[in-house]
């Protein structure tokens, strides 16, 4: 008798447990178009999505079962074709339970903890993305009006900056505590540049080394370290690339010669360089005779263009690029997260400054060389 109540214990165990693995997967799809179509089941597999599943709406809904050890990340995929303009893919934690996605207007996902709080922060993410456009369209049109203000323009940059600011702690935040599983592990990488450097050495030090082992984290690690060479209060790094008439031209030719160096990293198709510009050609004018030089590099693709632009902006100071766009070396060398990008160097070629715009940048060179 006690054989058979142990055995049925450990049979009950056994069932448990099992059941403790099983995961559900519902899906729901509004649309009508894609009845009868593909729904798509997707890994990451090195720097490809790969199918590993596939799936066949009916009465617009699909249904996906198994059984999973560990939580796992899933991308469901709706055929693309049908509605390309529309967003039809979605990371899904894959974990014992039951999973709910509904296709509609907005790509909902909940019925898990993880999974429940990634719907919450996409959604919220998407209000402040909406709200941040309000705010440039706003922008956009009181410029074509003519009828913004210095008043109305600081205020816009304020609330600008407020919504920026809760959209980067929003992502911040999420990837944080979900650093430990495939969701937010996957987000890390698809992100990280978003974040600062600080903030991107507290994520990795969550962390275990096997992730860390990551080709990709490995080249998130090295931009780290390239960010520490060109800290502020270290020495300048040097690098040589074109000049527009394609003869070599280094950073070395003009910083650490005695001169205060500004470094302007920019492009003829970015808008906010173009913005500031004319800032950067008044403090030219304005300092150039006090040992004062300004290099710009840019992240063009054509020389044409890159040309136009140097003549359009009314650029007089001295200008180089590889004309490789994003895939420059200049932009891991120097960390570079977005541009406009500025470094100043000193007189003994010391980095002083990153990021000195508007006013800010006049400030400092009236600091470092009004006489």
């Amino acid at each position: 008798m006690k054989r058979t109540v142990f055995f049925l214990t450990v049979m009950a165990l056994l069932f448990s447990c099992q059941q403790g693995k099983n995961y559900t997967v519902k899906g729901k799809v509004a649309d009508p178009a894609y009845e009868g179509k593909n729904v798509y089941v997707q890994a990451i597999s090195g720097d490809e999505m790969v199918t590993v599943d596939t799936l066949t709406i009916t009465d617009n809904a699909f249904t996906l079962k198994g059984e999973a050890d560990t939580t796992v990340l899933r991308f469901i995929a709706l055929d693309e074709t049908v509605n390309p303009e529309k967003p039809s893919r979605i990371p899904v934690l894959v974990e014992p339970g039951t999973i709910e996605i509904n296709f509609d207007s907005v790509i909902t996902v909940k019925g898990t903890a993880v999974n429940n709080a990634y719907n919450d922060f996409r959604l919220h993410q998407r209000d402040l993305t909406t709200e941040i456009r309000s705010v440039v369209d706003q922008y956009n049109k009181a410029h074509s009006e003519g009828t913004i203000t210095d008043a109305l323009e600081k205020e816009i940059n304020v609330a600008y900056d407020r919504i920026s600011g809760e959209i980067d702690s929003l992502n911040f935040h999420f990837v944080k505590e979900n650093i430990k599983n495939d969701l937010g592990q996957y987000l890390f990488m698809a992100s990280a540049s978003m974040f600062s450097p600080e903030k991107q050495k507290e994520i990795l030090a969550l962390t275990d080394d096997e992730f860390k082992a990551n080709a990709n984290i490995q080249r998130i690690v090295e931009r780290l370290e390239n960010y520490e060479n060109v800290a502020v209060g270290k020495k300048f790094v040097d690098f040589t690339l074109k000049d527009p008439q394609g003869k070599d031209v280094s950073l070395s030719d003009y910083a650490g010669k005695g001169k205060v160096v500004l470094v302007d990293f920019w492009a003829s198709w970015c808008g906010p360089c173009r913005d500031e510009m004319p800032n950067v050609v008044e403090a030219y004018k304005k300092y150039k005779n006090k040992d004062f030089e300004i290099v710009g590099v840019s992240l063009d693709q054509e020389h044409e263009k890159w040309v136009k632009g140097i003549q359009d902006l009314q650029i007089t100071w001295p200008q180089m690029s590889d004309l490789n766009y994003w895939d420059s070396p200049v932009v891991n060398l120097y960390a570079i997260n977005g541009i406009p990008h500025t470094v100043l160097i000193g007189k003994d070629g010391t980095i002083i400054e990153k990021d000195l715009r508007g006013e800010e940048l006049h400030k400092k060179l009236d600091e470092l060389l009004a006489q």
